[in-house]
């Protein structure tokens, strides 16, 4: 059994670094066409927005709806320190991603002393608020209106990345995607890790085994929070223009469906379904704001045939075998 785990574990780094070695390979296979790589980065960025999500909502079992926000603040405030404090990209994405991780402590804090549905009302608060602070924020000394334009492009090495080309943004997002999912596989399997996973399972069990399950889901909730706002930072200087309109209900829906369908509790279900999704919403764009429901549609089909998600079709796939070979055996 141990082996056969071994085996399995090694398999999957395989399948992972083969995996990441071809989305390197993407510019060259497909001639730099921009078109491609602009599309590859925006399912980085909500692949690990995504998988953020997962970590809360699929291992912690904390019914949080605060994802787009923690997304939002990362985004907004790296777009008002840059613009309206002259911060350069690099330090005011730094700055984006410790308000978002802040933020997820603070309302942390209060609400995760609370239980299922009520976690779910108080972030959603939060989601609720955000935009009329973004429209209006004079208590900050800047009010944006609900848009800020012009983010400054990120450096290397004193090199400006190119707003016509893709190429430098490509294999940043590749960067940030497979450093910040590492950083997720890495929680999920310390004991930090195993300590909410025990929680979501046998909570009296393990509070009983002197699990402090405060402690552990406010670490894991600040951290999710602290991730998202670094792709919602990215996500501001590479688009160049952010918008309140993040926290349209179409970006928390096409969201939580990248969740739902990649399979909650399994890593890295989320982030292969936030490219599926993401790859299916834009050949649906004839349909407009239909996409949604035939997302919605998916969603309904995939928990009622797929409770654990795509992630997982290999296993009913192998299931159905086992047992198609056990009633054709005699006896």
């Amino acid at each position: 059994m141990k082996t056969m785990a071994l085996s399995q574990d090694t398999r999957k780094r395989v399948y992972a670094f083969c995996a990441v070695i071809f989305l390197a390979l993407i510019p060259v296979l497909t001639g730099y066409n921009d078109y491609y790589m602009h599309f590859l980065v925006l399912c980085f960025v909500w692949g690990v927005v995504a998988e953020a999500w997962n970590l809360i909502l699929g291992y912690t079992g904390i019914f949080s709806f605060g994802q787009i926000a923690f997304f939002t603040i990362g985004a907004f405030t790296s777009g008002i320190v840059s613009t309206k404090f002259g911060l350069s990209a690099w330090p005011a994405m730094l700055t984006a991603s410790l308000s978002a991780g802040l933020a997820g402590l603070l309302i942390g804090l209060p609400c995760l002393r609370l239980k299922g549905e009520y976690i779910a009302l108080v972030t959603y608060g939060l989601h609720l608020l955000l935009s009329p602070l973004i429209f209006r924020a004079q208590a900050l000394g800047v009010e944006t209106g609900g848009f800020i334009w012009n983010l400054p492009a990120l450096t290397f090495g004193g090199y400006e990345f190119p707003r016509g080309k893709v190429l430098a943004w490509y294999y940043t997002g590749l960067f940030l995607f497979v450093i910040l999912l590492l950083l997720i596989y890495w929680i999920i399997r310390s004991p930090i890790g195993r300590a909410f996973v025990a929680l979501r399972d046998a909570e009296p069990l393990a509070q009983s085994a002197g699990i402090n399950d405060y402690k552990y889901k406010l670490i894991v909730f600040s951290f999710s929070a602290f991730v998202t706002g670094v792709m919602g930072a990215f996500y501001a200087h590479y688009a160049e223009t952010i918008s309140a309109r993040i926290l349209g209900l179409d970006f928390f829906v096409k969201t939580l469906i990248m969740v739902v369908f990649g399979g909650l509790g399994s890593f890295p279900g989320a982030a292969i379904g936030a490219f599926i999704i993401t790859i299916v919403y834009e050949f649906m764009r004839p349909l407009g704001s239909y996409r949604l429901i035939v997302l919605g549609v998916v969603v309904i089909l995939t928990v009622i045939y797929l409770p654990n998600g795509m992630i997982r079709i290999p296993d009913y796939i192998g299931k159905l075998n086992v047992s198609k070979y056990s009633s054709k055996s005699p006896g």
